[in-house]
């Protein structure tokens, strides 16, 4: 036991300094070995952080990247929708305008027949009267025709009692001288 450096009470015994450089080589090779590992597990640890903070940088990265693809893809579709928006808009005005042209055409076509309505009407109105006139004038004529045939008659009739008359006084007389 005296080898293993204890005495009977258990406990360690001054042993030589060659002993207790080999016990104490051992445990401080223990030791270096502990520290070394130690130092190789703080390395790692050390790397594995700057690996995660590489990481969540990547990580940042990738987040900033969808984001920015996100904002891309979200800016892409509003301004889609603005287009389609703005096609709906000059759709509808066009076709508002469309509308707005025949419904014109088709007030102005009808004020054209109204108006050509109120000249046919108004020009077979005047023709109307030309006819009225002209059948008044004729019968006025007639009118006239007749009444200077009448009085033509009449004073040829009158005539003809006036010289029937002649006649018979003339016969009368005549008979009275006789």
């Amino acid at each position: 036991m005296s080898e293993s450096g204890a005495n009977a009470t258990g406990k360690r015994s001054p042993a030589s300094d060659a002993t207790r450089d080999a016990t104490a080589s051992y445990g401080k090779n223990k030791r270096i070995r502990a520290k070394a590992r130690l130092e190789e597990l703080k390395q790692d640890i050390e790397a594995l952080g700057k690996e995660q903070i590489s990481a969540g940088a990547d990580m940042m990265q990738m987040l900033v990247f969808f984001q920015k693809d996100s904002d891309r893809r979200t800016e892409a579709e509003e301004r889609r929708r603005r287009e389609e928006r703005e096609e709906r808009r000059e759709a509808d005005r066009l076709e508002r305008e469309e509308h707005e042209r025949i419904r014109n055409e088709v007030a102005e076509a009808a004020e054209r027949r109204r108006e050509h309505d109120i000249k046919e009407s108004r020009e077979l109105r005047q023709a109307q009267q030309r006819s009225d006139a002209a059948r008044e004038a004729s019968l006025a004529m007639d009118r006239e025709d007749n009444r200077r045939r009448y009085e033509e008659r009449l004073a040829m009739e009158r005539a003809e009692a006036r010289e029937r008359h002649e006649q018979l006084m003339l016969m009368l007389s005549k008979q009275n001288k006789d």
